[in-house]
């Protein structure tokens, strides 16, 4: 049987947020969440769970969808940085889906950051990653 996910914003709270989580339950939704490919809500449960399995998972699929979000979040999660060529690996594969945003993200995040700027420059120039929102 499927973990039944929260219904409601406060039940998801009280679940994540317990005294002593029902860390079954949320290891159960997690796997849910991920086997169908729904990291970002995936990403609350794992922040309790810490599992390494879908902490790689997520890594991996980050890596080959291009999604710099959700690589940051591992890292984040994990306490762990990836080395530049992972980053390298996802900017190519976030320009090959044409997600420029990502693709300069990732470049930046592997320490290119000439490569980074020409790529914006060309590919999305109001994007401006290093500049303070509201500014």
């Amino acid at each position: 049987m499927a973990a039944r996910e929260p219904a409601h914003p406060i039940e998801k709270r009280d679940l994540l947020h317990a005294d002593a989580p029902n860390r079954s339950r949320i290891e159960a939704i997690a796997e849910k969440l991920a086997s169908e490919g729904r990291w970002p809500e995936a990403i609350d449960y794992l922040e309790v769970t810490h599992d390494e399995k879908l902490l790689a998972k997520a890594e991996a699929d980050a890596v080959v969808r291009g999604a710099a979000w959700l690589l940051q979040q591992v890292e984040r999660i994990s306490g762990k940085k990836c080395d530049p060529e992972k980053w390298q690996r996802l900017s190519d594969a976030a320009a090959r889906a044409e997600r420029w945003r990502d693709a300069v993200r990732a470049l930046a995040l592997a320490g290119k950051t000439a490569e980074a700027e020409a790529l914006r420059v060309e590919k999305c120039p109001d994007y401006e990653p290093f500049k303070p929102l509201g500014k």
